[in-house]
């Protein structure tokens, strides 16, 4: 498994082009960027770009041919080999400094494919871009499991509690896991589902006989070679006042599986942070209702309703992608609300003025929907209503 911050695909995975409707020379620049970063993210196999050995996945040597291709064409030199690419271009180029041609609203400007010998978020981002990798994730066998169990019991709210607690725990201690396994003692495969999210702290995570944990994201953080820890979550990276790693016991602990840090706990933290702070202005929020059909659903007292998808991603372009059907309840379903809203965290929109007009613009789903408004975590809790109680986050029915 992988010993970073920084979580991916798997190796095994298959990944295929992208395209977006644009020019053949724009679907050309994107189908080589989607697949040099499924590459990279792939050749980690869970252990990192840095030793560059064979074999290299297939994607980025694919990639590596029609960049280089490309770049016979434009009379530009091509990188020699994927060492060349990885170690030169991906790790010490700008995208907009290959011979690419990309949609303005890809943003390409200053972004690298690696940062540190890891894959950068934009990285990971058109890596996901080659394939579904977050329908992916979320429709592995142990998601799928769980989704079909709570529905065949009847407990809905059984998946949403699974997504919550791995969302909010990323390190156990054996006590913990132990009463973790046993919290849900009348669904007998609550434990099995533990055993499957949580694995043995790998001794690479470990710097004298214990693992850190970020102070302010609270997933666990692998040591650099200097044994020094700091979290590489984009959010916590530009922090300067970062708090200190909580350092926890690594015998018998347990940490959460990495393809869940970065598919369900990573992007699961704005949303739990959003259900908060409506609970907070007097509303009872439902998270994951029916099974993830939105992220949440917010109630006040007075009648006041709206159903919420939160997306927290680095690029609009992509996101725009991804937008998927809202769906819509009768008034007589106990999840039913009045207005929805797709939901950006704001520090997306602070360093990028035109996020939500690139978002609308190329997502197909959103036009369909006018019903539905695009905003900002903070404008989404400042409209709603502050009944003054404090109101309570569940998981349902």
């Amino acid at each position: 498994m992988v010993a970073s911050t920084v979580w991916g695909v798997s190796q095994t995975q298959q990944t295929g082009p992208v395209f977006s409707g644009r020019s053949s020379a724009v679907r050309a620049g994107e189908v080589v960027l989607s697949l040099v970063a499924s590459g990279l993210v792939g050749m980690r196999g869970w252990a990192g770009v840095r030793q560059l050995q064979q074999p290299y996945h297939q994607s980025l040597q694919l990639g590596l041919d029609r960049l280089a291709a490309l770049c016979v064409r434009v009379g530009r030199d091509a990188p020699v080999g994927v060492q060349d690419l990885v170690g030169t271009w991906c790790a010490g180029r700008a995208v907009d400094a290959w011979p690419l041609e990309l949609d303005p609203d890809a943003q390409v400007r200053g972004e690298r494919l690696l940062i540190g010998g890891e894959p950068s978020e934009f990285c990971l981002e058109w890596a996901v871009a080659a394939r579904d990798v977050v329908s992916e994730v979320h429709e592995s066998s142990l998601v799928k499991h769980i989704k079909d169990t709570a529905a065949l019991l009847g407990r809905p709210e059984l998946y949403a509690r699974w997504r919550l607690f791995v969302t909010e725990r990323a390190v156990l201690g054996p006590d913990a896991f132990l009463a973790a396994k046993n919290a849900v003692l009348e669904v007998p495969q609550w434990a099995t589902w533990m055993e499957e999210s949580y694995g043995p702290v790998p001794v690479e995570l470990t710097v004298r006989g214990r693992v850190a944990v970020c102070g302010r994201c609270e997933q666990w953080i692998a040591p650099r070679s200097d044994g020094s820890v700091r979290c590489r979550v984009w959010r916590c990276g530009r922090q300067h006042d970062l708090p200190g790693p909580v350092w926890m016991d690594a015998e018998g602990a347990r940490r959460l599986e990495p393809e869940l840090v970065r598919f369900v706990a990573l992007p699961g933290h704005p949303e739990v942070d959003l259900a908060q702070q409506l609970a907070a202005r007097g509303a009872r929020v439902v998270l994951y209702p029916k099974l993830d059909a939105l992220d949440l659903v917010a109630s006040w007292p007075d009648g006041y309703s709206v159903g919420v998808d939160v997306k927290d991603w680095h690029s609009p372009y992509l996101l725009a992608r991804r937008i998927k059907t809202f769906p819509r309840w009768g008034d007589g379903d106990p999840h039913a609300y009045r207005k929805g809203y797709l939901v950006v965290p704001h520090d997306r929109l602070r360093g990028n003025r035109d996020y939500l007009k690139i978002l609308v613009r190329h997502s197909a789903a959103l036009r369909a929907q006018p019903h539905v408004e695009v905003v900002s975590d903070r404008d989404l809790v400042g409209s709603c209503p502050d009944l003054g109680p404090v109101g309570e986050v569940v998981c349902g029915p």
